[in-house]
């Protein structure tokens, strides 16, 4: 008995897949032999579809309809026919990862923001692009959409540069697009975080799902439910399911995974008896008609490729599977909500040594876009603040560079300069910029790179550096980014950790 099997009567059992997963063949084993559906965690998001070198070097060309990029998501997509999974697209309007650029005229933060029907135009022709090429090319592959992400915060709208732009129908307009759009059947869905929390549950119902049902847009509501051991109270959690059940859409469980750092077996027992409490509250409500709960999907396979390590800033183990994909208590816990124990059988996985190791991924693709994404955030801000260390004393100066080169981010200063001369003997070093409620920090060893063609490609991206420095000269010097880590956070969304 596995968990699509055991759950087929009631919904599907569904995970998030990254793509270091993607390339694991093990970890696509597991997928296909315990789930059916799946979701993409990251590399479905506004940025990786949107073209930002399209967009920025033709401004007037896509104006009104933004260059697309499909190449992140086709591996998935790919996957996704050979195995017969079908798939939740996450997520098509989102603040966060959305780029800046994106809001601006001519796609240049340096100008003036785009009006709201320049605004209109791209998002339409965003939807559209989007949900025309997978259903052109992956027919009956995606079978759900969120369409809008986290979009209440503090008790109203959240404000984003979304709600700046367009104003507060752009969830509205977002909905008549995919509406417009979408193929047949398939589901539209809005998604968000804290659902359990009785303010946020009425700003949903009220702002957000009644008026998309008055008017035939929405089919389900995604909670989210990134759960604490402690947190939500399940009772709250139930009456908000059924609050959304009782409007007569679907409700999806889009985001599952529980937060435990202790990996003693008492601690991993409390969490299988958590997550045995809530498939109870989710199939009851399925059975009584309450809320018509049509799938669930855990936030990654194993707890070692959980994003809460990284958010809550120590490991977790908030999964049901680990390690090899092996299965925890709380795997079984979770199948006894509705399978006798005597038809439950131990999981045993059955995989070469050779099977657990990334196969096949290209090698831009280990880290090349999410370091595109950095140097992204730090171009858009223009300037950021550069924190060095001098004896005992730490020392903070605004920086203007930032290239990428070689797959490497990089800065450029002067040896003269004190901040060199710190670098050289400390070279930790950490970044931080802000912009639109959301700040990068990237902190790690800052490495000289003395190279012609290294100093040459900073001071092309800065032909103004030119008057300064040369790239023969013996002042330039331009230093990269060694065993980093990108933290992007804002207030109220979880943050996200990139290594490189």
């Amino acid at each position: 008995m596995n968990l699509k099997t055991a759950y087929a009567p009631y919904f599907k059992i569904g995970v998030a897949m990254s793509r270091w997963n993607l390339y694991t063949p093990a970890h696509v084993k597991l997928l296909s032999e315990q789930f059916n559906s799946y979701t993409v965690e990251n590399d479905m998001k506004p940025m990786y579809f949107l073209d930002a070198k399209k967009c920025r070097k033709e401004p007037e060309t896509y104006r009104l309809a933004p260059a697309l990029d499909f190449s992140h998501a086709i591996p998935y997509l790919e996957m996704a026919k050979a195995q017969g999974i079908p798939m939740r697209g996450h997520t098509l309007v989102w603040h966060s990862q959305t780029p800046q650029w994106y809001f601006y005229e001519n796609y240049n933060t340096t100008g003036k923001m785009a009006s709201r029907e320049t605004m209109l135009s791209r998002l339409e022709n965003y939807i559209k692009g989007v949900l025309t090429f997978v259903q052109e090319n992956y027919p009956g592959i995606i079978y759900a959409w969120d369409v809008v992400n986290e979009a209440i915060n503090d008790g109203g709208y959240r404000q984003s540069l979304w709600l700046k732009t367009i104003g507060e129908d752009f969830i509205i307009k977002a909905f008549e697009f995919a509406r417009k759009y979408v193929a047949l059947g398939v589901k539209l869905f809005y998604n968000d975080y804290e659902t359990a929390l009785d303010w946020k549950r009425d700003c949903i119902l009220n702002l957000i799902l009644k008026p998309l049902k008055e008017r035939g847009l929405v089919d389900g509501m995604g909670m989210q439910s990134h759960l604490l051991m402690d947190h939500p109270d399940f009772k709250d959690y139930q009456i908000a399911l059924e609050a959304y059940g009782a409007l007569g859409i679907e409700v999806q469980i889009t985001e599952l995974d529980l937060h435990n750092a202790d990996p003693s077996e008492s601690s991993m027992h409390a969490l299988a008896e958590r997550y045995a409490e809530l498939f109870k509250i989710l199939v009851e409500a399925k059975k009584s008609g309450k809320a018509n709960v049509t799938a669930v999907t855990f936030w990654n396979l194993l707890d070692e490729n959980s994003w809460l390590s990284g958010f809550r800033k120590e490991t977790s183990y908030p999964l049901l599977f680990h390690g090899k994909c092996e299965a925890k208590e709380a795997y079984y816990s979770v199948l006894k909500v509705v399978v006798p124990e005597s038809e439950i059988d131990e999981w045993k996985f059955v995989a070469d040594e050779k099977d657990f190791e990334v196969t096949g991924m290209p090698v831009e693709n280990r880290g090349g876009n999410t370091m595109q994404e950095v140097y992204d955030f730090l171009k858009e801000v223009g300037v950021y603040y550069l924190a060095t260390v001098d004896g005992d004393q730490p020392r903070v100066r605004p920086f203007g560079t930032v290239d990428l080169f070689e797959g490497k981010i990089y800065i450029q200063t002067g040896k003269v300069k004190d901040v060199s001369k710190q670098l050289q003997k400390n070279p930790k070093a950490e970044i931080c910029a802000f912009a639109e409620g959301q700040w990068l920090r990237v902190a790690g060893k800052l490495v000289r790179d003395d190279r012609r063609e290294a100093k040459e490609h900073m001071l092309e991206a800065y032909p103004h550096l030119k008057n300064m420095y040369s790239a023969d000269d013996d002042n330039t010097e331009v230093l990269y980014f060694q065993d980093a880590t990108a933290t992007f956070s804002s207030f109220g969304a979880p943050s996200r950790t990139i290594q490189f």
